[in-house]
């Protein structure tokens, strides 16, 4: 029927073009009015027949989910004896204290009623589930931080808590208890609700791929043979569940590898001064400090995962910080590298940027400065995501640590908010170039040169060869007049005060020649070159001259050099001519 509703409605549409007044074209239409009931009538049912079906198996799978509380299997361990009547798996915080208290107290056989034995044959399943137990309860000694606040006292797994939390607020069949890593890849260890059977009650046991993996990851993390070698007195409890080993292996562990680091650190700056090769010394530069901690925090993970394993509560306080202090070497080979790159293409000579020749120079070394600053915000942030990544979020300890280094640095952050103001402030300088490396300015009556913007000042080189440093958020808050940017030319007025009777003229014809006898590159536009009489009072008249200059890095001089050759002209004149043109003298004021 539906093969016949489709071809109607293709000649329907056929005809639709054709005049509405052909017979022909009535007839099949009402041909297909008549037709189109039967046709729908056969297809609906089906459609809704499809519908109920995926509704029923949609509202099924929904059901059966929300009731699967337990996995379901036909026995669990058929090959152990009977367990005995006080041990509780009802719970998971019932079975895993059991498992403690069986193990500690030499109970193997009866601990592995905690395991699921399914992949092992029923007659070796005694033999070798005493053995994983004792395997395990090593582990859990050594290796694994048991994570009482998620484990729930109740059969179903339930955990009060908030909504937004995952591990509270619904039943669970099956807990995370750690994660521990594997040939390259981390194994859970894992327990879970199984059913054995219809009419028996649900129990809590490690599940059966961690029961399977017990014996790889006893052999990587169990005692090593030094371990085994030691007296027993030094494999007695301590305090904090640690062996009395670890209290003195630590220390002296720390201070070796420190040791190591700073030896590492010593050698390759001794080598990066005596090496003859230009790549060689940038490389030794570049990964002093990266070695250093490297090799401190190599020492410190072999040691404490090969040589002599630690245990787990160690183990989880030393993972972050070794975590962080490999990211840290990378992140500072990284930033150390491209500052040595830099370095070499950036122009770093103030006086020579100075040049108002090279203002073109003075825009690539502020640009590669803002580039440095980018590189090194940019290691951090990637850095920091890196560890987060990195972190075990199912470690308490590790993300307790992590979480505290974050509070700590909200803390410091807020403390240290006028450097982090002064980083914004070098960035700001770097992009807007209101001053870059190698102009001069005026700031604060001090004629300087732009010699560093760093992080959190600017180094300014004085006139006089002193360094002023200012810290950034200062620098960019007060106003400097920038004597480089844009149209580096400039007039500087030269102002004496003349006598009521000289003769500026013979002064004006003396400044041109002063002028004519300059560097033309220092000295420009010669048309902006004016000589004007300000004002007169009873002391004299003063008289401006005005020095074009071109250059901010000779001007000082030039200005100097004109102002002693004026004075000197017109004493001349006066001694020659007979023509007063300075003031009297003080000690003249009253002669006549």
């Amino acid at each position: 029927m539906a093969p016949r509703l489709i071809a109607s409605i293709r000649g329907l549409h056929h005809l639709a073009a054709l005049n509405c007044e052909n017979p022909r074209y009535i007839a099949l239409s009402m041909q297909w009015i008549a037709l189109l009931p039967r046709a729908f009538a056969s297809v609906f049912p089906r459609l809704v027949g499809a519908f109920v079906l995926g509704l029923a198996l949609f509202l099924g799978a929904a059901v059966g989910q929300a009731q699967e509380g337990w996995f379901e299997t036909t026995e669990l361990n058929p090959g152990l004896p009977p367990p005995p009547e006080t041990l509780d798996r009802g719970t998971p915080m019932a079975a895993l204290e059991s498992f403690i208290y069986l193990t500690d107290n030499g109970h193997y056989s009866s601990a592995a009623h905690i395991l699921d034995l399914s992949d092992l044959p029923q007659g070796d399943q005694a033999a070798i589930g005493a053995e994983r137990a004792f395997q395990l309860s090593v582990l859990m000694e050594r290796k694994v931080v048991v994570p009482w606040g998620k484990l729930a006292d109740r059969p179903d797994g339930w955990l009060s808590g908030s909504a937004e939390n995952n591990d509270t607020g619904r039943v669970r069949r099956s807990l995370l208890i750690d994660r521990l890593e594997l040939g390259g890849h981390e194994v859970p260890l894992r327990l879970n609700r199984i059913k054995p059977g219809k009419d028996a009650e649900p129990v809590w046991v490690f599940s059966r791929q961690s029961t399977d993996n017990i014996p790889h990851l006893h052999a990587q993390y169990g005692p090593t043979d030094l371990e085994t070698m030691l007296p027993d007195w030094l494999r007695i409890r301590a305090f904090w569940g640690m062996y009395l080993w670890e209290v003195l292996f630590l220390p002296l562990l720390l201070v070796g590898a420190l040791t190591a680091g700073w030896f590492a650190f010593g050698i390759m700056r001794r080598l990066g001064e005596v090496a003859k090769r230009r790549w060689m010394r940038f490389v030794l530069r570049s990964f002093r400090w990266p070695a250093a901690i490297a090799l401190c925090a190599a020492i410190i993970g072999t040691a404490t995962s090969r040589v002599l394993v630690v245990s787990g509560f160690i183990d989880a306080v030393l993972s972050p910080i070794l975590l962080i202090a490999y990211v840290t070497a990378g992140t500072l080979a990284i930033v150390f590298t491209f500052d040595e790159i830099f370095d070499r293409i950036s122009p770093n000579n103030a006086y020579e940027l100075a040049d108002p020749m090279n203002a073109h120079m003075r825009s690539i070394a502020t640009t590669i400065a803002a580039a440095r600053k980018g590189v090194i915000v940019i290691a951090v942030l990637v850095a920091s995501g890196v560890i987060l990544v990195s972190s075990n979020a199912d470690n308490t300890i590790g993300l307790s640590l992590l979480a505290s280094a974050g509070a700590v640095t909200i803390v410091l952050g807020f403390a240290a908010r006028e450097v982090l103001g002064n980083i914004l402030a070098s960035i700001q300088i770097a992009l807007n170039r209101s001053a870059r490396i190698g102009d001069q300015l005026i700031f604060e009556g001090h004629f300087c040169t732009v010699e560093r913007i760093h992080f959190t000042y600017v180094q300014l080189l004085n006139w006089n060869g002193t360094r002023l440093i200012v810290p950034v958020s200062y620098f960019v808050s007060d106003a400097f007049e920038n004597w480089s940017i844009e149209d580096h030319a400039m007039i500087r007025p030269i102002i004496l005060t003349l006598s009521q009777n000289a003769d500026v003229a013979a002064l004006r014809r003396v400044f041109f020649d002063l002028l004519a006898r300059e560097n033309p590159d220092d000295v420009k536009p010669m048309d902006k070159a004016k000589v004007h009489v300000l004002e007169q009072d009873a002391f004299g008249i003063k008289v401006r001259f005005e020095l074009p200059t071109d250059n901010a890095a000779t001007f000082w001089d030039i200005e100097c050099r004109v102002r002693e050759e004026l004075l000197a002209a017109a004493a001349k004149m006066e001694r020659e001519d007979n023509i007063r043109m300075l003031p009297p003298a003080p000690a003249d004021m009253g002669k006549p």
